[in-house]
């Protein structure tokens, strides 16, 4: 397998998980699933057949983004609606990114494989780790400023590294710091408030908090001393190693736990 083709599989299972999560912060239509289920077929048929087919992903994206922003038509500019917007925000940039490698469109000069390496950040931290935040921010509950507060660190964080990644090299490693210790610090906190009262939430969140500090540990070192290990049958360890836990455990593990810990929702837009 080469590391498009693994960018390929690990985008596919990111676009499997990240709606399960935020379709929680709105009510979804009857249709909702048969769309996602569709919308994962052009995908596919996208990225390995007919480049063309890869809009129908996003089509899906801002559908999605226009069902949440229409429950919330009522307090659009409140900062519980703003921070849960954020994933929304990540997935349709995600897809356009997964639209631009599939068609060789080449956005901001980059190819498919960085196009789909944009797009598997977007999806996992962006959509997935973010949209099982948002759904703790959506709540009541004594943590929920910690929650909200993180979500804005976290978007401003990825805009540092997105802004860093080429021209402004010196914001970069500010967002990978800031990054990892708003997600790294609203883990513990919800650790802390399901320990005793949610073994499978804490179980789940703590395989997620683990696998989190094990990838950041590794982008760190990527980003302030020397690029890890060269990774497995040739593709790289930042896709091979890093990629692949954030993707498949540090990612699902979270929402997981999340998802086993729900509480009943605060009044949206508060």
């Amino acid at each position: 397998m080469s590391e498009l083709d693994l960018l390929r599989v690990l985008l596919l299972l990111s676009m499997v998980i990240g709606p399960l999560g935020t379709r929680r912060l709105f009510d979804a239509p009857a249709w909702h699933r048969a769309a996602h289920v569709g919308a994962l077929l052009c995908a596919t048929v996208g990225m390995f057949l007919v480049p063309i087919m890869s809009v129908g992903w996003l089509l899906f994206t801002a559908t999605n983004f226009g069902l949440f922003l229409w429950s919330r038509r009522a307090s659009l500019v409140s900062p519980t609606t703003i921070a849960t917007a954020v994933p929304f925000l990540f997935s349709n940039i995600a897809a356009v990114w997964v639209v631009g490698g599939s068609n060789g469109l080449h956005l901001l000069g980059y190819g498919a494989d960085f196009s789909y390496y944009a797009a598997l950040h977007g999806n996992v931290l962006g959509w997935i780790v973010l949209g099982a935040l948002a759904i703790l921010a959506d709540q009541l509950g004594p943590q929920r400023r910690i929650y909200l507060g993180s979500m804005f660190v976290c978007l401003g964080s990825f805009l540092l590294i997105a802004f860093g990644i080429d021209q402004l090299r010196a914001l970069k490693p500010f967002g990978v710091i800031g990054l990892s210790v708003a997600l790294a610090g609203c883990q513990l906190v919800f650790l802390r408030s399901v320990w005793s009262r949610n073994r499978r939430a804490f179980l789940a969140g703590c395989v997620s908090f683990a696998c989190l500090v094990l990838t950041m540990a590794l982008a760190w070192r990527n980003e302030f001393v020397t690029p890890i290990f060269q990774g497995i049958a040739g593709i790289r360890g930042m896709v091979s190693v890093h990629g692949l836990l954030n993707a498949v455990v540090a990612g699902p593990s979270f929402l997981l736990a999340v998802s086993l810990d729900t509480q009943p929702r605060g009044p949206r837009g508060v």
